[in-house]
């Protein structure tokens, strides 16, 4: 019984986990397949057959745990229900012990007036036992429920030998058959009591069977209720960020149109500036022409000189003439007023062209100095100008860029809310269809146990009109039981020591049968564990190598960050010469400046000296009436320059505000829409999830509904247990009181016909006990087949012969040597067992080993994982300062390039008044070293250009460095996910249950697999490598 409740369970456990057996091969295939193909580019592979492998055997090892339990539990039904029974038929086997012993008193009180009693019970013989009449009526049959009687009988011929023959009566008749109807009831009670047995336990294993789906049917509900809340619960932070995305959009939108206020009072005021500018220049406008007046009156105040000069000369000419004589007399006395009156007039032309020149000179200078500072001002204006623009310029890219991360955000947030919402109505949809199905389940298991309620009921009401039967044919079989002999009561009771020895013996084989089949299945399962951490060492060795592959490029990566760092730090060093040697250029332009301004004061100087004639004045005169005119020129062409970049500004700046409220307002709207539609969408998902929660809480309802029927029905069943056991009661009170009322009426009857009946049934019993040492002999001798390997010999000297039973001696003889060696191939048994957990032992020692090493190893891995964590901090603290310096050297440059054509104007415009200026050509010499500084700033721009060549190689690096580390810390979650998992492999595996269950498992998944020890040996030289590594 117990060896087809094992075989059942495991062919169950075999059909429940036959639908995994391929997935886990292809599991410990893929590996080995794939390990040759995937070498650089395979890891991803690699890491998802380990997590199924992984997976697999969790699986595999829940469920065997889950079979052992169950297993255990109908074991002890089994044990519970076997005991039952012993206790009923030790009740029969007192019961039918009194009545021999009673029929015996009564013989022996019978048998002192019988003479011939002594000489018929000295020559009995089996053969007597058999029936002498031809009639079918006397001859009975067994009622075994195993073997069918219903063919026609073969009668035995009656040996001629026996001596004494006695009178059949019909008392005799009628007693026969009342002993045999007691035996075929007592057999018919004994297979309903089997029947009975099987049937229990069928129900047993079906209602464990029934709590295991619902306890499945249950945790896949709280599952999926489980994944829709924690869908929800990201949708609903989705929303959050959304809403937070959209505060931050407005919040840009404003910062926007505040730097857009900001920009319309830059450009008011510059118009300002440039008015201011324009009004200075129609200032400077009429202070050339103030020149020019003052220029006409000096001449005209020159032409008054001079023709009073000739008005005096005149009239001293003409007295001369007239009166030479006069002067002839008097010449002692005008010649010196003459020449006073001309060194008068000497002096005075000297005094009017110095304080002439004088005037000229300082208004020349007041000039130049005005106009040097209203370019330094426009200089500094249109500096200031430029670097507003280009910050505008950069404040609108920035926004733009913000804005196109906004968009491509939006599009994935987009995609991802329809991609959940997609999962939500797939998942909502194999809810419906689970519950539906869990419900479908429900009521066929219900409609089964019903059905099966009432086979129950039909079949208690079947067995209580049998037991009412039974015990009427009991009545009157009990009064014909109490007249058996001594040698039936001693042949009776070695028959059960028989029988009971060799049913210790049966369970003692079929035991150590079990045992042996089960260290075989652990020898398979401990095999199947040895493999599989075998593969998962060397999965993790080649984690491993991949892991010190990665940290080799890593370090090679970090030296040519370093190598480039310490080029750039190179280039720092140029950068800053260059810069140093910029600032001397500029030391130089400053010291030709004072060299110019020297010069100016020397010619100032020379000019004071070069006042002696007219010419020069002259030539002064014209030179000061160009130059006004060359600086109204210049002047009006900055004017018309100014005014075209003061047009195209506010042209650039009307186009570059429409644009960006055009752009402004497409991404609004795009923004309400996605809002809107995001809405619309959680709107949904909302109802889906209350939709969802209904039906789970109408399912939970119906399951509570189920659970407390079958609560009920279990309860109908324990009260029908305790209605059959309170009828056994019954059934055994009758008995008793039957029994006593034979007792009682077996008194009264006659000795002579009992004589007679006790008699024949002595030579039936000893017919009976022929039979059953002929088939214990059978059994002993199945027994030793079955058990004999080698000894064949040995079975061949012991086999009994077929005369050996009519000699119990012998039989006897041959039975003891036959059960001595059936205990010799038990010891055996016994020690191959013990050799066997020997075995076990060392293996699950070497698992331990295993497990140590692993462990180390996954240390080992955390240490260089911490290692590579730091690395990549201070990757990224390097990667940000550089990246800093970067910024710093490009304000560096920007403000060099500002400097630059700072220089090239003033250089234009000190360019140009030389030229307009034909007595300064000598000045132009000094401009060469503006020309030079010239040609330095376009060196410096090359640089720069290099430069900016340099730092974006710098950056694709750093890209390139960035992807490198989230790949790297992709694989190192996928490290620390899988030694999670064999973490709780390791926990699963160090219990003894668990070490059991998931030895049956393995057997069931890996039947054909055997251990041997080269792969022992392959597994402890595994094992000890990572160590070594």
């Amino acid at each position: 019984m117990s060896q087809t409740m094992d075989t059942s369970s495991e062919s169950d456990s075999y059909d429940r986990t036959r639908v995994h057996r391929p997935r886990v091969r292809e599991a410990h295939r893929r590996p080995s397949r794939d390990r040759c193909r995937e070498n650089g580019s395979g890891g991803d592979g690699r890491t998802v057959d380990f997590s199924e492998k992984i997976s697999t055997l969790a699986s595999t090892l829940q469920d065997t745990s889950r079979n052992l339990s169950k297993v255990d539990q109908m074991l002890g039904q089994y044990r519970e229900h076997t005991d039952d029974q012993a206790e009923a038929m030790a009740l029969l086997r007192g019961n039918l012990e009194e009545s021999i012993s009673q029929l015996q008193t009564q013989r022996r009180g019978r048998s002192n007036g019988a003479r011939s009693a002594s000489t018929s019970a000295s020559t009995l013989h089996t053969s007597d036992l058999e029936a002498c009449s031809g009639s079918d009526s006397q001859r009975f049959y067994p009622t075994s429920p195993l073997r069918d009687y219903t063919s026609t009988p073969v009668r035995r011929r009656r040996s001629q030998s026996a001596g004494v023959r006695f009178k059949e009566t019909r008392e005799e008749t009628a007693a026969g058959e009342d002993i045999h109807t007691v035996h075929q009831s007592l057999r018919d009670l004994r297979c309903d009591q089997l029947r009975l047995s099987d049937d229990l336990d069928r129900e047993i294993l079906k209602r464990n069977r029934s709590d295991i789906d619902t306890r499945r049917a249950m945790e896949n509900l709280v599952d999926h209720m489980t994944t829709s809340q924690r869908q929800t619960s990201t949708a609903a932070r989705r929303k959050v960020q959304v809403h937070d995305r959209e505060e931050a959009m407005s919040g840009r939108q404003l910062k926007a149109e505040r730097e857009k206020s900001k920009m319309d009072h830059e450009l008011e005021r510059a118009r300002r500036l440039l008015e201011q500018s324009e009004d200075s220049r129609e200032s400077l406008v009429q202070q050339v022409e103030d020149l020019r007046s003052e220029l006409l009156r000096t001449r005209k105040e020159k032409t008054e000189l001079e023709r009073a000069r000739l008005e005096t000369f005149q009239p001293i000419a003409q007295p001369h003439g007239n009166h030479t004589d006069r002067e002839e007399g008097r010449g002692g006395q005008r010649v010196p007023d003459r020449s006073n009156l001309e060194r008068e007039v000497a002096e005075l032309r000297a005094q009017l062209s110095a304080a002439s020149v004088l005037s000229e000179a300082g208004e020349l200078k007041r000039a130049l100095e005005r106009k040097e500072k209203e370019r330094l001002q426009f200089s500094l204006q249109v500096e200031e100008l430029s670097s507003d623009l280009a910050r505008r310029e950069q404040q609108q890219l920035r926004m733009l860029e913000q804005l196109r991360e906004i968009q491509t955000r939006g599009q994935a947030e987009r995609r991802e809310m329809e991609a959940l919402v997609q999962e939500s109505t797939r998942t909502r949809d194999e809810l419906k269809t689970r519950a539906q199905e869990a419900v479908r389940q429900w009521r066929a298991k219900c409609r089964r146990l019903q059905k099966e309620l009432e086979e129950a009921r039909a079949q208690a009401q079947f067995h209580t009109d049998k037991a009412s039967q039974a015990a009427r044919e009991k009545e009157s079989s009990q009064a014909q039981l109490k007249a058996l002999s001594q040698q039936t009561e001693a042949a009776r009771r070695e028959l059960a020591e028989i029988l009971g020895r060799l049913a210790q013996r049966e369970e003692e084989l079929h035991r150590k049968d079990v045992e042996l089949s089960e260290t075989r299945q652990r020898q398979l399962s401990l095999e199947q564990e040895i493999r599989e951490v075998r593969e998962a060492s060397a999965a993790l060795q080649e984690e491993t190598r991949r892991q010190a592959v990665a940290q080799a490029r890593l370090e090679e990566e970090n030296q040519k960050l370093e190598e480039r760092a310490d080029t750039q730090a190179r280039h720092r060093r140029k950068d800053q010469d260059t810069q140093a040697e910029l600032q001397a250029a500029l030391k130089q332009m400053t010291s030709a400046h004072a060299q110019l301004a020297q010069r100016l004061v020397e010619e100032d100087s020379s000019k004071k000296e070069l006042q002696k004639g007219a010419l020069e004045l002259q030539a002064k005169l014209a030179a000061a009436q160009e130059e006004p005119a060359a600086l109204r020129q210049q002047l009006q062409l900055e004017r018309d320059v100014h005014q075209k970049e003061l047009h195209n500004m506010k042209a650039m700046m009307e186009d570059s505000r429409t644009k960006k409220d055009r752009e402004v307002q497409d991404m609004l709207k795009l923004c309400r829409q996605e809002r809107d539609e995001i809405q619309a969408h959680l709107k949904e998902v909302k109802a889906d999830a209350a939709s969802d929660k209904e039906l789970c809480g109408a399912l939970h309802i119906k399951l509570d509904r189920m659970k407390d029927e079958c609560d009920k029905l279990a309860e109908q069943l324990s009260t029908k247990d305790e209605a059959h056991a309170h009828l056994h009661r019954k059934y055994q009170l009758l008995k008793h009181e039957l029994d006593d009322k034979v007792r009682s009426g077996e008194r009264r009857r006659a000795s002579e016909s009992e004589l007679v009946k006790l008699e024949e049934k002595v030579l039936r019993m000893e017919a009976e006990q022929q039979a059953v040492l002929t088939s214990m002999g059978e059994e002993l001798d199945a027994a030793c087949r079955s058990l004999a390997r080698n000894g064949e010999d040995k079975l061949q000297a012991i086999s009994q012969k077929p005369g050996l039973v009519k000699d119990p001696h012998r039989w006897l003889a041959e039975t003891k040597t036959k059960l001595r060696w059936l205990c010799e191939e038990v010891r055996e048994g016994s020690v191959r067992e013990r050799r066997l957990k020997k075995q076990h032992q060392q293996t699950r020692d070497q698992l331990q080993a295993l497990r140590q090493s692993r462990d180390s190893e996954q240390a080992a891995l955390l240490q260089r994982l911490d290692q590579q964590e730091k690395l990549l901090h201070s990757l990224s603290t390097d990667k940000r300062e550089l990246l800093e310096r970067s910024r710093g050297k490009e304000e560096e440059m920007r403000s060099l390039q500002d400097r630059v054509l700072d220089l090239e104007m003033n250089t234009r415009v000190a360019l140009n008044h030389l030229e307009a200026i034909p007595e300064k050509q000598c000045l132009m010499e000094n401009f060469k070293d503006l020309e030079e500084s010239q040609r330095q700033r376009e060196m410096v721009e090359q640089r720069y250009t290099k430069y900016k060549e340099i730092v974006w190689d710098l950056q694709h690096q750093l890209d390139e460095s960035k992807r490198r580390i989230q790949e790297y810390r992709d694989e190192k979650l996928d490290a620390t996910s899988r030694s999670l998992k064999l973490a709780a492999l390791s926990s699963s595996i160090k219990g003894p249950s668990t070490f059991l269950s998931s030895t049956l498992r393995s057997d069931t998944l890996s039947p054909h697999k055997r251990l041997t020890s080269s792969d022992l040996d392959d597994s402890t030289v595994n094992g000890a490598r990572p160590l070594s590594d």
